[in-house]
């Protein structure tokens, strides 16, 4: 890395959401501050990462621009609430965790067997008639586990179950119930359109490593709860099967936000892009840490998922390809298995010492703050040291 005048020092910061707490674009923004705080005529570039989940319309929209649109719908417990999209020109970008997330629910009302994804398809129908042909979704963030039936039937596409009575709005509970599907009243204007799915997720959609045994027990799901809900997924993929011909058991990231790529992906054009390769890349992000000093960034959570995929570890790779001092910041670090593999990353934690998840999250702002102030405090002292070092060197040099 190159030692430059605090003056010419080129500092990326690039959070996540620290989820509960801080947004990404939260994040950015007291991480700014502490930046000026010690390197105030620095120059610094502002870019808020998303992997699919929260925070990634926010981000898309800071890269590239583009309109809010807000509407009422559906959140995750059938209970009419407000959400936003992003529209620019004829395409759209809806985020999940905005209509369907968990972090719309308290956490005694956090269940899989209960939550819908039925908001979620209100929005792709809106984005869809508002004349929208290319729609990327978020899918992450998630509090359901229904498999996208929820979505599908604001779509217009009928679940019957025992009897033949309608499964509305499309539940986790309902998977296990569906015996038939009537794709025919689906809404017109959504077969126009080609919806990339924005995930980082590789889970497919049911068995030990699939939606509910991996992701379910975060949205409140117990161990009898699970098992229900895999069977349901599983039974939805047979039904799909043998009414439709389609194979979505083995979608690689069919299983992603609680199985909505595999329910999309059996009615819908889809296709499915990582979420922090393709927020990245609209963003230019590689070319801009090219010259970079330091890259900020850091999330809610550091541990062994952050080595699947996530928007994290690509950026921790980019940094390791350009040589770039990186200081990765999170509530919590658990058993990071990859620190060895990145030599150039600085793992610190913003807890000041023991504290309950209430109290961190609580107090996430100053953490954050007082942590990286801290951090490029060091950095600017072992800087200078190295300064001195070399300069000191050279002088011995000169006189022998």
């Amino acid at each position: 890395m190159r030692h430059k005048m605090d003056a010419q020092i080129k500092i990326i910061i690039a959070p996540a959401p620290f989820k509960g707490s801080l947004s990404n674009i939260q994040a950015a923004r007291i991480m700014e501050k502490a930046v000026l705080s010690i390197f105030p005529r620095s120059e610094i570039i502002k870019f808020p990462l998303a992997d699919g989940g929260e925070g990634t319309i926010d981000a898309v929209k800071k890269i590239s621009g583009g309109t809010f649109r807000h509407e009422e719908i559906h959140g995750p417990l059938f209970k009419k609430r407000k959400a936003a999209w992003l529209k620019k020109g004829s395409t759209a970008f809806i985020e999940m965790a905005r209509a369907s997330g968990l972090t719309l629910l308290e956490n005694a009302k956090k269940n899989p067997l209960k939550t819908t994804t039925f908001g979620t398809g209100e929005l792709l129908a809106r984005a869809a008639s508002a004349g929208c042909r290319r729609i990327f979704v978020g899918a992450g963030g998630s509090a359901t586990n229904d498999a996208g039936i929820g979505a599908l039937t604001a779509l217009g596409i009928k679940f019957r179950g025992k009897n033949g009575k309608i499964v509305y709005p499309g539940t986790g509970f309902d998977l296990a119930e569906i015996k038939s599907i009537d794709n025919s009243g689906i809404l017109p204007e959504i077969l126009r359109c080609k919806i990339t799915i924005l995930s980082d997720v590789e889970n497919r959609l049911f068995g030990k490593k699939g939606a509910a045994f991996i992701y379910a027990p975060q949205k409140g799901a117990n161990e009898k709860a699970v098992e229900l809900l895999d069977r349901g997924l599983r039974n939805f993929a047979e039904t799909v099967k043998k009414l439709y011909g389609r194979e979505i058991s083995s979608l690689r990231g069919g299983g992603a936000a609680g199985g909505i790529v595999a329910g999309l992906a059996s009615f819908l054009d889809t296709e499915i892009l990582s979420g922090a390769d393709t927020v990245m890349e609209m963003g230019k992000f590689e070319s801009r840490l090219e010259s970079a000093d330091i890259l900020l960034t850091g999330e809610g959570r550091i541990d062994e998922q952050t080595g699947y995929g996530k928007s994290l570890k690509k950026v921790f790779k980019l940094a390791e390809k350009h040589g770039v001092k990186t200081i990765a910041l999170a509530g919590g670090i658990e058993n990071p298995v990859y620190k060895k593999e990145f030599k150039n990353v600085v793992f610190a934690s913003i807890l000041p010492g023991p504290s309950s998840v209430e109290e961190a999250m609580k107090h996430a702002k100053r953490n954050l703050y007082n942590t990286t102030v801290q951090m490029l405090r060091l950095h600017k002292i072992s800087r200078s040291i190295r300064v001195m070092e070399r300069e000191n060197g050279r002088k011995h040099a000169g006189k022998s």
